[in-house]
């Protein structure tokens, strides 16, 4: 019992804190509210650890590459990965859609309008900013990225010129990381209290009208959850892959599901990846990007948006080109969100223009979007290291793991790893 609790005693203080939390939000309701000053201390602190983390680790990782078809090849099979995993998670939803209606015995309040529609259809936008300081904000994370590639690309163009900074980024990249460590301590009762605040506001809609279609996506939501992380973990790297994905999840799992933020969790799932042994090249590189684009939990969300408002609306959702055209404006609606809580309307106005539903609908999918978040946010994040494990076996062959535990041991006794002349191994 003692080295259980030694090996699992965050992550069980983490549960114990949320399901305090749960139950205080339950009895409490709507009242819970007042602990939103205290929650967000903890969320404001891990936020502001998100842009340094991004912009320092990212360039050192880039940098220290050197080979930039390296790079590329991450990227490309990043990009392929998070079309084929948002497919299929569309496909768990589509067919429990077709099997149990979500909408079944549901009565809902169609005159409640939704104010302060905002959102923005220009899709390359999403990369850049109009100003130097935008980019340090939490809100533009992609343009983050897409700068902090060219800036580490310039750092190799420099040459020896470039060294220091690279030198310097990778000390901030550490001292960061332990940054990170010290605002966990806060992290019980942040989360503690957030789910309070979440059970507190939304549990009514969870029993009521809603219910239906909640139990329906929870179900799916944590069957793909436990299939497609141990699936992308055993591809990834084997059955050891498997075994050290789940004993380390639990900490980026519990984050996600109190904070509903990719964002704030990205921290967490970075010190996974280094847990798990993933390179550091190929981390820092898919982790960052996948916190923005890879989003199976929220392409889970709009199939059970489209097939609950079909079904509402009597029309009919069983056929294959509504299938289609739901999996296809998933996918897409799911890489343009942001990767932050209330990340604005785009999938919103996606489903309304293709399925012409009326603008009175928009108030339900922003209540079931709302409702679900929470798990969909688990499965958006913690599925960045599976994927990233495929990416390492891609890049760096099937014994990259068994070639990182090698290196991290040769570090830690002091002998210099030797080269062997396989690409990626020493």
């Amino acid at each position: 019992m003692k080295t259980l609790w030694n090996t699992y005693k965050s992550s069980i203080m983490l549960l114990g804190a949320m399901v305090v939390g749960g139950v205080v939000g339950f009895f409490w309701g709507e009242g819970a509210a007042v602990l939103q000053p205290v929650a967000d201390l903890f969320l404001n602190l891990l936020y502001c650890c998100v842009v340094p983390l991004i912009f320092c680790s990212l360039t050192a990782a880039i940098a220290k590459m050197e080979n930039l078809a390296k790079l590329r090849k991450i990227l490309v099979t990043f990009l392929g990965g998070t079309i084929i995993t948002g497919v299929i998670s569309c496909l768990f939803m589509v067919v429990a859609a077709l099997l149990f209606d979500p909408a079944k015995g549901a009565v809902l309040n169609m005159t409640e309008e939704v104010e302060n529609m905002t959102s923005s259809m220009n899709f390359l936008g999403m990369f850049t900013v109009g100003d130097f300081p935008l980019l340090f904000s939490k809100s533009n994370l992609m343009a983050l990225i897409v700068f902090t590639i060219i800036f580490a690309i310039a750092i190799i163009l420099a040459g020896e010129k470039g060294k220091p900074v690279l030198h310097l980024m990778d000390c901030m990249t550490e001292v960061i990381v332990k940054l990170i460590g010290i605002v966990m301590k806060l992290a019980p009762l942040g989360l503690g209290c957030y789910f309070a605040i979440l059970i507190g506001q939304y549990g009514q809609e969870v029993i009521g009208p809603l219910s239906r279609a909640i139990i329906i996506y929870c179900a799916v939501i944590v069957l793909y959850y436990v299939i497609s992380q141990t699936v992308m973990a055993y591809i990834g790297a084997g059955p050891e892959g498997v075994k050290r994905w789940w004993k380390t999840a639990a900490a980026p799992t519990l984050t996600a599901l109190g904070t509903c933020s990719s964002a704030a969790t990205l921290p967490l799932n970075l010190i996974q990846a280094k847990e798990l042994g993933i390179p550091s090249d190929i981390a820092d590189v898919s982790i960052p990007l996948g916190a923005n684009l890879h989003k199976d939990g929220a392409c889970i969300i709009q199939i059970l948006k489209i097939s609950f408002l079909c079904s509402v609306f009597n029309m009919n959702y069983a056929t294959p080109k509504n299938i289609l055209l739901s999996i296809v404006i998933a996918v897409v609606a799911s890489v343009v969100m942001g990767g932050i809580p209330a990340g604005g309307y785009v999938a919103e106005i996606f489903i309304i223009s293709a399925f012409g539903f009326p603008t009175v609908s928009i108030p339900i999918m922003v209540l079931i979007g709302t409702i679900t978040d929470a798990p969909a946010t688990v499965v958006n994040v913690t599925g960045d290291t599976g994927l990233a494990m495929i990416i390492a076996r891609v890049v760096d062959g099937k014994d990259w793991m068994k070639r990182s535990d090698k290196t991290r041991k040769q570090a830690e006794s002091g002998i210099k790893p030797v080269l062997t002349g396989v690409t990626g191994a020493e």
